[in-house]
C-alpha cells in the first residue's frame, strides 16, 4: 500500500517492508494517531495485539490487515511503567486482547471498560508469561 508507506514516511515513523508486511516501530504516545490513520484508510480490523517480555521492556505488537496488506505496530513500554492507554475507542475489538495482555503480562490499559480476568482464576499466580514471574519459582 503505497499511500500507507507515504504517510509513515511523512511522520517519520521508524518501518520497514517485506514480503507484503509493514513492521512499525512506534512510541506509546503515537499509538493512537497512527491507529486511528490506518482504520480510515484501509485497516479495518485490529487481527490481534500480541505481548513479548523482552527482558528491561514488554513488547506489544499491534496486527492490522488490510485486504491484502499487514501491519505490524511494535511498541516497548518499560517494565517500570507498564501502561498504555486502549484503544477500544478505535478498534473495539481489542477488549479481549487487552484483557489476555493485561491478565498474561500485567499491562495496564487505561480508559479499557473492564480489565477482568479471561483465563486465570483469582488465585492463580500473577502474569504467567513475565520471565521475572517464571524466574522467581
Amino acid at each position: 500500500m503505497p499511500e500507507i508507506s507515504s504517510y509513515l514516511r511523512s511522520i517519520g515513523l521508524d518501518f520497514r517492508e517485506e514480503k507484503g508486511e509493514a513492521w512499525i516501530n512506534l512510541e506509546a504516545r503515537n499509538l493512537h494517531d497512527v491507529l486511528g490513520y490506518l482504520k480510515q484508510n484501509g485497516f479495518p480490523r485490529l487481527s490481534a495485539i500480541s505481548g513479548v517480555d523482552v527482558g528491561k521492556d514488554i513488547e506489544l505488537i499491534y496486527h492490522l490487515f488490510s485486504d491484502s496488506y499487514y501491519v505490524n505496530i511494535r511498541v516497548s513500554l518499560p517494565k517500570k511503567k507498564l501502561e498504555i492507554r486502549t484503544v477500544t475507542g478505535i478498534y473495539p475489538g481489542a477488549n479481549l486482547f487487552e484483557r489476555e495482555v493485561h491478565e498474561m503480562l500485567g499491562v495496564d490499559f487505561p480508559g479499557h471498560p473492564s480489565l477482568q480476568n479471561l483465563f486465570l482464576s483469582e488465585n492463580s499466580p500473577k502474569n504467567p508469561l513475565r520471565k521475572d514471574s517464571i524466574e522467581s519459582k
